[in-house]
């Protein structure tokens, strides 16, 4: 439990990046909206397990010097914040740069030619789309927060799982309710895409500065 439950807080950061919630929205916007977001799950999930698994690969490989390798994971989970804060910082200066009231259809991070460019999506960029819009710094940090407490065999399948079913929870629950009541869905999901488009930047500043914040004291703690 005590590593779960800080699987869950990260998944619930990554469940509510901006930038995903946005694109996924442009997604149920195509033309072959069902099968292009399940392309997008699919690219989505193989992002995670390859960062995730990636990154734990790595930051066990010198398990073999405990001490070295339990600083070694605390200054990564440090910096790795204190990356995220800078992160944060840029967010927020951004923040406004939109339009106040938002025109119709997409306006601000360069949205209209985003979703120019999703009208023609296949199912094959739609995975393409799911791999690159996966926010890797975040399940980054989850891995090492795993090899931090020196969680290995079922603890560390467990963590992943919570933390993945965490950070699909957002995109997963729109695709739900497209497929049940897809008329409905495509003018309220359209509202969600303005509104997450114009709150964007201090949306995801918020997002950057908790995971930061998170990050540095736990490093902070694992150095003292």
């Amino acid at each position: 439990m005590g590593l779960i439950l800080p699987m869950l807080f990260l998944g619930l950061m990554a469940s509510l990046s901006p930038a995903t919630i946005v694109v996924f929205v442009l997604v149920l916007g195509t033309a072959r909206a069902r099968v292009n977001a399940i392309g997008f799950l699919l690219g989505w999930g193989i992002s995670l397990t390859i960062v995730f698994a990636g990154s734990y690969a790595l930051a066990t490989s010198d398990a073999g010097q405990r001490d070295e390798s339990r600083t070694a994971i605390s200054v990564g989970e440090v910096l790795l914040g204190l990356a995220l804060l800078v992160l944060a910082a840029r967010l927020w200066r951004r923040r406004g740069v939109a339009a106040p009231t938002p025109a119709p259809g997409p306006t601000g991070w360069g949205s209209e030619r985003l979703m120019g460019r999703m009208q023609t999506l296949s199912p094959g960029g739609a995975v393409v789309v799911g791999v690159l819009k996966q926010p890797w710094a975040i399940t980054t940090a989850a891995a090492l927060v795993v090899v931090h407490d020196h969680k290995a065999g079922i603890v560390v399948v467990l963590a992943f799982v919570a933390f993945t079913v965490a950070s699909t929870a957002t995109v997963a629950l729109m695709f739900l309710y497209y497929a049940r009541y897809p008329g409905e869905a495509q003018a309220q999901l359209s509202v969600l895409r303005d509104r997450v488009v114009a709150a964007g930047p201090a949306m995801g500043a918020a997002v950057a500065v908790l995971v930061g914040v998170f990050l540095v004291a736990k490093g902070l703690l694992g150095l003292t």
